[in-house]
């Protein structure tokens, strides 16, 4: 690649390119140096150069006491009042008079040039523009000071000859090429001066011609401006050529000889910018150089020059810091304005080359342009289609006034790269320097290294008019890029790698919310494991209430209860007394069933055999059949039993709560018995409990006799808090994992207060293709005062692949991010992404205060396990309980059949309270109202009670609307189609009617069911949103196509029957809004473990016993 001098033309030592003709460009403003100076000043500048680098070179550094007693002012060659003549010029008259010729010589040639200059100007008007174009273009001969410089080359490459020879006589030939050097230094800028007069009397003839004198007195200004500040710098040069002179004694020889080695390259290349004829100039300089060149020096350039720069710290005693600081910063801005000034030329050159050639666009560096280079581009507005004043007006406009302010610009640069995949809109600035040549503007472009291709077009930014090089715009040719095939190559293996760390975070991130969650349910099993044991409590409490009420009822009262019967049985020691073992004693030969008996088996219970017919534990079958031993006549003497008798005797464990001990006796083998003749005896227990002392006493046996049960439900309960816990979590996930192949957010929850980046990949989502993607959201379901306009977002990968980004920050108090998709920043057109009318929602964690609940109306026909006819039911209260579970007010509405069991129903309970569980109040009337002259009593309940943790509610609210009009005192849910069409469409008017105007708060959304309900979705329900299911399809099209059309979503029970029922007409037109989701169960309602319809509760760990026995009560009832 050629460097960036070399690409505009320039020299590659220099930075600038020879100047030649300044071309026909008229001054422009009082400000802008003057054509006819540009020769001077172009020549001027490259010595500035010069001087600087040999001062700083370290082996030529000017003593400053010398410096300024030898001073010698003069850009005219003048010298200063109180100024000697230079120690080696007086030594040297030989020298001195050389330089004086050359003087007189180059003030010759200033002479002649001036004379030509003068006389190739015009004097008539309108001519005044060509007269400046043609003296910037005439140069002076130069052959004098082409002498002189060559003399001095000759001086120099003879005194490397000398140095060859012996030390002393180098040391002389080094002065001698210094002198020459300087002479033709002072030659060269009294040449200059005259050269700047002669400019300065050619501008005041032009100026004359000029009709404006506003406009003449400002070109003579600049053109004076110009000339003082070029002797200022003249007389630098001069100043610092002397300090040369006087300081090269303080350097080393080989130092000195590179100086002038490189010297007199830089004078080579002024020779030839001033040199008529550079292809003669050119060979004349190389004849000498190959005549006199010394096989030790070595060619040094610009990039020698300054690391010889570092080396002047060597003579740091003897320099004046800041002058050399100054004359570097003079160094900078010549070399600056010398830079401009040719690039300025040859842009021009180029501009007017573009506009000859009849297009409107050239770039520098010209095309082929390499990827990652730096390019401008030019346009000429004047040549195309944008709106503009006309070329001859913008020329007189910007002549007079000058360049407009950066606030003007109007024209704006549209780049789109790789076939317009990124689009830059950047800026163009006016080129005031090209306005002779048209109406040129310009812009700066960084071109990346993947580029296969670059597109541009300009556009009117006030107009909105764009010139699109005739539809197909113009297009930039490019070098060292991929090819768009190796570039999406490139590209798509970013984008894998990219992807599978993407996944790969997302997994370690899901895994980390897992962890979590699991925690958290594990931090709460202690606390399922607590309630559970108050609710085991509470149950055997209210079965010890029970238990006592109904062993103390009128049925224990009436019983025949006797202490002893004479010669058949007795109690020893003042009869059986609660808590303890008491001795019953029985005459065997007082029963002729029982008299041949060879052994006798007393079969014992309590409370009018209350444990009778129920499954006990072995314990209690133990204390209910005992094997009596004979007493013998002794022991029944001393018992004081009647003399005669066949008495046996034994031992009873007496409850302790029992108020009647209830007992018979039989044989072996249970054939024969005596029971008093069919009543059983019974005896009243000595000290027996009454009261609360008794349910304390029931309840303390029970728990003693259900401690292991209890244990064992703990257990489960531990177990189901964190089988609820990993289901809800896992699915939770799994939503995730689906949705973030095209949606997801860093962090994968949001907090609340921080920054959200947002991640959406249009191609798997209905914006598949929009150039342009936005995206506009609120908080906390769009209930938030702060809600975000559509913002842009931005690709992730280049060449449209994978994911766009934007960024949000979360409120503090947010707790939901609710987000929309769309391809406009107009958020009310275009095509958007609302998730088929639902909304993207995403929880945020860490908000402040509470988030507000929705309310969800469930309205149906049945509700398990009140009244259920099918799988609606089941759904209906598995679905309200797990949106209840959410933390959502959830309310059931359905008719009050006369079928319902009442019996599962129980009263609202504002709290769920341990110490007065079971205090519920009896089912009531809540209110009514008339709906279309019927009056429709509303009644409340709860039914399914949620035993949770929290405590919150006992279980779903459930309203009873009864139409006091008999339709729904049928005795069953269904009765006809016909009938049962008008049945249920009054009871969604009477529910739609409680709804609006009687419920205690608004809904937000509307669940109905099948086609009983369907007409809740097409009725009006204000702000609701509605949800319809369909359960089975086969009954009710109509409605549910209705319900179909105006509902904002639709369900069925499963994927696989949404397919099935996918083509049926109601159903079609209404994909976009149609799922499938598979139903399940509850848990909690159907857990074998605690289900009291199974004759024994379990689990995972007894799963094979616990189905035994339910198969096993199964065939009893079924006798099988």
């Amino acid at each position: 690649m050629q460097p960036p001098t070399a690409q505009l033309g320039l020299h590659p030592t220099l930075g600038c390119r020879p100047v030649a003709a300044a071309g026909a460009c008229p001054p422009s403003r009082p400000a802008a140096p003057c054509p006819l100076l540009l020769p001077a000043a172009a020549a001027l500048r490259p010595l500035q150069g010069r001087t600087v680098l040999r001062r700083r070179g370290g082996a030529v550094v000017a003593r400053v006491s010398e410096m300024k007693k030898k001073k010698r002012g003069g850009w005219f060659g003048s010298p200063a009042p109180d100024d000697d003549p230079p120690a080696a010029e007086e030594a040297s008259p030989s020298k001195a008079a050389a330089a004086d010729a050359a003087e007189e010589a180059a003030a010759a040639a200033g002479s002649t040039a001036v004379k030509e200059r003068a006389s190739s100007l015009g004097n008539k008007d309108g001519e005044a523009e060509g007269s400046l174009a043609a003296a910037a273009a005439t140069k002076g001969p130069a052959t004098d000071v082409e002498q002189l410089v060559l003399r001095s080359i000759d001086a120099e490459t003879a005194a490397e000859a000398a140095t060859a020879e012996d030390s002393a006589t180098q040391q002389a030939s080094a002065k001698l090429a210094v002198a020459a050097r300087i002479s033709a230094a002072r030659a060269l800028a009294r040449k200059l001066a005259e050269e700047k007069q002669a400019a300065i009397a050619a501008a005041r003839q032009v100026s004359q011609q000029v009709g404006d004198p506003e406009t003449a007195k400002q070109m003579k200004e600049a053109a004076e401006a110009e000339v003082a500040e070029l002797a200022k710098a003249a007389a630098r040069a001069d100043s610092l050529a002397r300090a040369a002179k006087q300081a090269e004694m303080g350097a080393t020889q080989m130092m000195e000889m590179q100086r002038l080695k490189a010297e007199n390259e830089a004078l080579s290349q002024l020779l030839l910018q001033l040199a008529a004829n550079k292809e003669e100039a050119e060979r004349r300089m190389e004849e000498v150089k190959c005549t006199f060149r010394s096989p030790r020096m070595a060619s040094v350039d610009l990039e020698e020059l300054t690391a010889l720069e570092e080396l002047a710290a060597v003579e740091e005693e003897v320099v004046d810091e800041s002058a050399i600081t100054k004359v570097l910063t003079d160094l900078a801005a010549a070399r600056e304005a010398l830079t401009k000034s040719a690039s300025e030329v040859e842009l021009r050159r180029l501009a007017m080359e573009t506009s000859q050639a009849g297009s409107q666009v050239f770039t520098v560096p010209a095309p082929p342009v390499a990827v990652g280079s730096l390019c401008r581009i030019f346009y000429d507005r004047s040549k195309g289609p944008l709106p503009a004043a006309s070329a001859k007006l913008v020329f007189k406009l910007l002549r007079v006034l000058g360049p407009r302010p950066a606030a003007s610009a109007k024209l704006v640069f549209k780049v789109g790269l790789n076939k317009w995949e990124s689009i830059q809109l950047l800026p163009m600035e006016r080129m005031d320097t090209l306005k002779s040549v048209g109406d040129w503007w310009s812009v700066e472009f960084q071109l990346p290294e993947d580029l296969f291709r670059m597109d541009f077009v300009v556009m009117d930014e006030k107009s909105g008019a764009v010139d699109n090089h005739g539809g197909r715009d113009y297009q930039l040719t490019i070098s060292g890029g991929p090819t768009e095939a190796e570039l999406q190559l490139k590209r798509l293996a970013a984008y894998e790698a990219a992807e599978k760390l993407r996944l790969k975070e997302l997994a370690a991130e899901e895994e980390r919310l897992y962890q979590a969650a699991m925690a958290a349910a594990e931090a709460a099993s202690d606390g399922a494991r607590e309630e559970y044991r108050e609710r085991k409590q509470q149950e055997l409490l209210r079965e010890a209430q029970a238990a006592v009420s109904e062993r103390r009822g009128k049925a224990v009262s009436n019983l025949p209860v006797m202490a002893a019967k004479p010669n058949v049985f007795a109690w020893l020691n003042n009869g059986p007394e609660a808590g303890t073992n008491s001795t019953l004693v029985y005459n065997k030969a007082s029963s002729t069933a029982l008299r041949n008996a060879s052994s006798v088996i007393v079969h014992v219970g309590y409370d009018g055999w209350w444990l009778k017919d129920k499954c006990v534990p072995r314990m209690e079958q133990d204390k209910r059949v005992l094997r009596m031993e004979k007493m013998g006549a002794e022991r029944a003497a001393a018992a004081g039993l009647s003399p005669g008798g066949d008495w046996w005797s034994a031992a009873v464990p007496v409850w302790s709560t029992a108020a009647v001990l209830d007992f018979v006796f039989s044989d072996e083998r249970q054939t024969g018995w005596d029971n008093g003749g069919g009543f059983d005896y019974h005896t009243l227990v000595v000290k027996a409990p009454t009261g609360e002392q008794l349910v304390r006493l029931v309840y303390d046996a029970l728990a003693e006799a259900e401690a292991d049960e209890v244990a064992k439900g703990e257990e489960a309960a531990v177990k189901r808090v964190l089988a609820k816990a990993h289901a809800k979590a896992m699915a939770a996930r799994k939503r995730r994992e689906m949705q973030a192949r095209f949606l997801y957010t860093k962090p994968l929850t949001p907090v609340a207060g921080r920054p959200v980046d947002i991640f959406y990949n249009p191609a798997l989502t209905v914006l598949n293709g929009r150039p342009e993607v936005y995206v506009r959201g609120s908080w906390n379901r769009w209930n938030h005062g702060a809600q975000f306009p559509p913002t842009p977002m931005t690709p992730t990968h280049k060449g449209g692949l994978g994911f766009l980004r934007a960024t949000q920050e979360v409120p503090s108090d947010a707790h939901v991010m609710d987000l929309v998709f769309l391809d406009s920043s107009d958020s009310h057109g275009g095509f958007y992404d609302n998730n088929k009318g639902v909304d993207y929602h995403m929880p945020v964690i860490g908000g402040t205060g509470t988030l507000r609940n929705l309310k969800v109306v469930h309205i149906a026909v049945e509700m398990a396990p009140i009244a259920k006819a099918g799988g609606l039911g089941d759904v209906v209260t598995a679905l309200g309980r797990a949106v209840q579970e959410e933390g959502h007010e959830v309310e059931v509405i359905m008719p009050k059949y006369d079928c319902i069991d009442y019996g599962q129903v129980k009263a609202i309970m504002p709290k769920y309270d341990c110490i007065d569980y079971g205090q519920f109040k009896d089912l009531r009337v809540a209110k009514d109202f008339w709906l279309s002259g019927t009056q429709v009593k509303v009644w409340k309940g709860c039914v399914e009670g949620l035993n949770t943790f929290f405590l919150q509610p006992c279980g779903l609210n459930t309203i009873f609307l009864e139409p006091c009009n008999g339709l729904f005192w049928q005795g069953a849910i269904y009765t006809n189609m016909n009938q049962d069409r008008h049945r249920f469409g009054f009871f969604c008017d009477a529910a739609l009617e409680y709804l609006r105007h009687h419920s205690e708060r608004q809904a937000d959304i509307l669940h109905c069911h099948d086609w009983q309900t369907a007409p809740i979705a097409t009725s009006e329900r204000g702000s609701a949103k509605c949800a319809f299911t369909i359960h089975n399809m086969n009954y009710g099209a109509d409605l549910i196509g209705q319900a179909m059309t105006r509902a904002d979503v639709c369900t069925t029970v499963s994927p696989t029957y949404a397919q099935e029922i996918s083509g049926h007409p109601a159903i079609a037109p209404h994909h976009n809004k149609f799922y499938g989701i598979i139903n399940g169960i509850d848990p909690d309602i159907w857990d074998p473990l605690e289900d009291k319809f199974l004759p024994r509760g379990y689990g995972a760990d007894d799963v094979a016993a616990g189905k035994a026995a339910a198969k096993q009560e199964l065939r009893k009832r079924m006798n099988l």
